[in-house]
């Protein structure tokens, strides 16, 4: 309970001071020493007003930068996924169709599907290694045509030397 009788002993020498302070030496009566304090307080409050406002515009400006920058990345990060599931979406396609072709090359009896390599990019399909004739190159190529997905063929098989 020591601490009320403190606290009201702090209070009473405050409200001294400020009665000592009012009465001073000068010609102003204490309602006119009172009514300037006011003046300059809200003085202060009103630029402490200002000020908050141009700190709350330069936080909303900061903010609406911080945004945009942040959409940007992320429409950035979008777009790097999408084409990443593109691309892998291609590798997918590519090897269908290369599975493809080697089955079609495997089905015939006037082609050597071991000796031949598939190989297929975007739909382009490349053919080398060796044939054992004219006619069994071009029938790899045509096969290799009829495969869903094949945009063109290069056919780069070499005739086999007798």
């Amino acid at each position: 309970m020591k601490t009320t009788p403190n606290r009201l002993t702090l209070a009473a020498l405050c409200s001294a001071s400020l009665l000592l302070a009012a009465c001073g030496s000068d010609d102003q009566t204490v309602g006119e020493k009172v009514d300037s304090a006011i003046s300059e307080s809200r003085q202060e409050m009103n630029e402490a007003k200002a000020e908050m406002a141009q700190a709350g515009e330069t936080m909303e400006r900061k903010a609406e930068s911080t945004g945009d920058y942040l959409e940007r990345k992320a429409e950035a990060a979008g777009e790097t996924v999408s084409n990443a599931i593109g691309d892998a979406g291609q590798v997918v396609e590519d090897a269908a169709i290369t599975t493809a072709v080697k089955a079609e090359l495997i089905k015939s009896d006037d082609v050597n599907a071991l000796k031949i390599d598939v190989d297929t990019r975007d739909g382009e399909v490349t053919l080398s290694g060796i044939a054992p004739n004219d006619a069994a190159r071009e029938q790899a190529a045509a096969l290799a045509e009829t495969v869903e997905g094949v945009k063109t063929v290069h056919n780069k098989l070499a005739l086999a030397t007798q």
